[in-house]
This record gives structure tokens, sequence and C-alpha cells, in this order.
């Protein structure tokens, strides 16, 4: 990142909270989290980073998503693979909405636990490789990242980084949010697990995949979307669906498709569709030539004609 050194919002006055380069204090997490709220939770979670992407999340931010995937599938218990949940803040919000109405539900994420660790009051966070990934003081917040910065910042950022190895007590914490926690081990259908999106899918078949504000430019590169969704179109049966999120600022967008013999076909759009959805690999007709929004109006109509 091009500025590898953030101001810690605990440190300074309220009125830098507007500066783009203030973040939210990880240190909390080194705490008793049940002591958290879960807006708190997700907030102390959405200043980490694990190699290129950020654990970005907060309740409650999917509503029209939720309310749709409610729609689809009231009255039947689908297998739901969310894939690449953070926090699980949202997961949590689509569980309570669908109630009964669901068999599994299968809370991922590639990075589910870091470990904390103090020297001189600094608390420094590690990857899953054991590589310190940030450096947080009352005042400041350090990255690993400084792949676009200037030399000199750079330089400051990695020594900063490097006192990590003065650290003799380590502690592992899992970034899930507490009360989805106490409510997967009470119900069976619930389960977190560690998995990577760029791999196959190894447990029982998803009847939907959601995948929300993790497929960003920001963060990955065309080729390495577009292999992400075909690895997830993949692990869907004929009849499952591959549900795709963004926002862009604040306005949530979503896109539901469809895999049919023929390949996967848009149902639903919402606000525009998700930036992702052009990633989808469509049947041979539409990538010989039919127009998008065609295409689309069609599948939207065979979408609501097979719901009905």
């Amino acid at each position: 990142m091009r500025l590898p050194i953030k101001l810690n919002r605990a440190g300074w006055p309220a009125s830098f909270g507007r500066l783009s380069f203030v973040f939210d204090d990880p240190r909390p997490l080194a705490k008793d989290l049940t002591s958290l709220s879960p807006v708190e939770f997700s907030a102390a979670i959405s200043t980490l980073q694990f190699g290129v992407t950020f654990k970005t999340t907060h309740p409650g931010r999917q509503e029209y998503s939720d309310r749709h995937v409610l729609n689809l599938y009231r009255g039947s218990r689908p297998v739901i693979l969310d894939v690449g949940a953070s926090d699980g803040s949202t997961s949590l919000d689509l569980i309570r909405r669908l109630g009964h109405n669901f068999d599994r539900y299968y809370v991922t994420d590639l990075n589910l636990f870091t470990s904390f660790g103090y020297h001189r009051g600094v608390l420094y966070f590690l990857d899953q490789h054991g590589r310190c990934t940030l450096r947080a003081s009352q005042r400041f917040i350090v990255y690993s990242d400084t792949e676009r910065a200037q030399p000199l910042l750079s330089k400051l950022a990695q020594w900063l980084i490097s006192r990590s190895r003065k650290v003799r007590d380590w502690r592992e914490i899992l970034l899930i949010q507490p009360e989805l926690i106490n409510l997967a081990s009470e119900d069976r259908r619930v389960s977190i697990l560690p998995y990577d999106m760029f791999t196959p899918w190894k447990g029982e078949t998803p009847d939907l995949i959601k995948i929300a504000n993790l497929l960003n430019g920001k963060y990955f590169s065309a080729a390495q979307m577009r292999q992400a969704v075909a690895i997830q179109c993949a692990n869907l049966a004929v009849g499952g669906r591959l549900l795709l999120v963004s926002e862009d600022d604040g306005i949530e967008k979503f896109s539901v498709f469809r895999k049919t013999e023929a390949g996967m076909i848009l149902e639903h759009t919402h606000g525009g569709g998700a930036k992702a959805a052009p990633y989808v690999p469509l049947p041979d007709d539409v990538r010989n030539g039919i127009p998008a929004g065609k295409f689309a109006a069609t599948c939207a109509s065979l979408g609501a004609f097979h719901q009905s």
C-alpha cells in the first residue's frame, strides 16, 4: 500500500475521524472479546489485513440480498456455502433471517485465526504463516504491506514491523463474532471452517454459494477473479445458485446466477448487479454475441418462470 503507516482513531481527536488514513483501533481484539458489541468487534477486525485483503465488515450490510435468499428458499432447506465471510457478521444476519429454512450453513474464510503479542505496550498481529502483518500503538497502525510506498516510508514501516521479533508471548484468537461461535456450538447446522476460494470445495455440494465484498479489483486481478468464480461455479450442481454481492458508497448491489445444463444464467440483479458479475462464465451462445442486456432480461424472465 502507498501509506503503510495509518493513524489509530483511538489516539487522535474525533475530528480526525473523517480522514481516509485514520483507521479503527484493532487493540480491543487482545482483550475480553465478550465485552465488545458486534459493531465494536467488526470495527476492530476490519483494520486487519492478510495478504492483499482487509477483513472489512459490519453487521446489517446485506439486507436486500438476505431478503432475496429467504424468498428463494422459504420452506426449503438448502446447503449454503458463505465464502470469505470475514468475522461472520453478515453470515449471522442471514442465518437469523433464514431461521429453519436451511439444512447446513458453512461460514468460511481463508484467515480465521490470528496471533497477537505485546512488546513495550505495542501490539503485533501475525498471519497464518507466522509473519507479522500489523503493529498497533495508541496513535499509529503500521502494516507490513509496503509494496507501493515511498522508499523511506517503506523502510520505516518495515523496521517498526520487525520489532515483532522481540515479542516473547503470542496468543491465538478466532476472528469470528463470539455470538456466531456460540451459535455454531449449539446448532449442528452451522459450521465455521477455513477455506480458500481458489481451491475446489471438498464438503457437501452447496445449493447456494455466497461471495460478498471479496471479489474486488483492489484485491485481485481480473484473471484471478475469473479463476475464483469459475471454481465456485464448478462447486455447484445443476440447479445451484451463485450469489455475488458488492457495495458502492454503502449501496448494496448483488447478482444471482443459476447453474443449468448449458451453464450459468443470470437469474436476478439488484442495484445494477455485483461488480464481479461479468466474470461469471456464461453459455456459449452468450459468449458468441448475444447482447448482454438482452441475455440478462431473458434469463431474469426464465428465473421468474422457474420460481413461479
